[in-house]
């Protein structure tokens, strides 16, 4: 930089007497002396550094980590189609369909592999192995995928709006599964039943949860928001049933037998309101003798008999018992009074004629 400096001073000199010439070169030693200076601040350290060291990169923002996808988690279940790719070898490169048992049959292998309970990369690290153990390929490298899945869907049936299957790629909560199938239907039992499926039980089971196979929840928590069950969730591959509020049957001498469903969990069907949906019993019936017929697996025969005096429910000197879902109201009638009734409606002149034909018998 000195040189510089001293050969625009000389020149300075030589063309001394010219006033443009003068300015032009204090300008051009200014900008010079200038520059340096910029260029030597750049170079200083960074306080706080050593001098020599490179100064540290800025920082980068770092992304947001992805959740993950289904293909990340989805374990491989009966009846998927799984699209097979074997680099460099096309003819075993297409869709495989895994058999209800689990397995898969591919050529040049020469066992079917277990597929079902794996994730789709596991599967392919396990196809790898199989090739290399055959010797039919020495370095294998397979990637597979799921094509078709019926667990990425959560079938929903029993007393709801709409029995559906909807899609669905990663958990939610139940309540919003009965949303989108329309709501509970009015029929609605007390209880709602999640069969886990092979996802659930896995992610279940590692984060300590209750990883049963079946599950039985009350729909009145699940639809209350405050409720710990409204949290519940469920996973692609379950089914969820919601059972409906039963069905009473009426049976014997009323005046319509047949079954009556209930309206909804909380509809109260007490025996006299059952004998007035029937139509009342008939007059042959023997009020002393009905009876309920409950299911009871505890009891020998699998049910229980319950005797019921209807003349002392009708006069209010005993309770009017509450029907549960499935319950039989049985009414049986007087052999009696059956054969009073046959004869009252036979007709004056076969009767006349018969009492006749019995004298002259006699």
């Amino acid at each position: 930089m000195s040189n510089r400096i001293d050969r625009i001073w000389e020149a300075r000199g030589r063309l001394g007497r010219r006033p443009i010439v003068k300015m032009f070169l204090s300008f051009a030693l200014g900008f010079i002396v200038l520059n340096q200076h910029a260029v030597l601040k750049a170079q200083d350290p960074v306080p706080g550094t050593k001098s020599g060291s490179s100064l540290p990169a800025p920082p980068t923002s770092l992304a947001a980590p992805s959740p993950p996808t289904l293909s990340d988690e989805y374990l491989i279940s009966p009846d998927d189609v799984l699209d097979v790719y074997v680099y460099d070898v096309p003819e075993l490169s297409h869709p495989y369909t895994v058999s209800p048992s689990g397995a898969v049959t591919v050529p040049l292998l020469p066992k079917p592999l277990q597929a079902a309970g794996l994730t789709p990369d596991e599967f392919a690290r396990a196809m790898e192995e199989s090739f290399r153990q055959s010797g039919r390929l020495r370095h294998p490298e397979i990637a597979v995928s799921i094509k078709q899945s019926r667990t990425r869907s959560v079938a929903v049936d029993g007393a709801v709006k709409n029995s559906v299957v909807l899609p669905m790629v990663w958990r939610t909560k139940l309540v919003d599964v009965f949303s989108q199938c329309g709501g509970l239907a009015d029929d609605a039992g007390t209880n709602a039943t999640i069969t886990r499926g092979p996802l659930a039980l896995r992610d279940l089971a590692a984060e300590g949860g209750l990883a049963t196979p079946t599950l039985t929840v009350e729909l009145k928590k699940v639809m209350d928001g405050s409720d710990p069950a409204s949290t519940i969730e469920v996973w692609p591959g379950d089914r969820v049933s919601v059972e409906r509020a039963g069905v009473i049957y009426i049976l014997g001498e009323v005046r319509s037998p047949g079954g009556y469903t209930l309206k909804n969990a909380r509809d109260e069907l007490t025996v006299l309101r059952a004998l007035a949906l029937a139509g009342d019993v008939t007059s042959v019936a023997r009020k002393s003798k009905a009876m309920i017929i409950r299911k009871d697996p505890k009891a020998a025969t699998g049910r229980e008999e319950i005797n019921l005096d209807l003349k002392s429910i009708l006069a209010g000197r005993s309770p009017d018992p509450k029907l549960q879902a499935d319950d039989i109201l049985f009414v049986p009638g007087s052999s009696g009074k059956k054969a009073l009734h046959t004869l009252t409606g036979v007709p004056a002149t076969i009767v006349g004629g018969a009492a006749e034909t019995a004298i002259i018998v006699h």
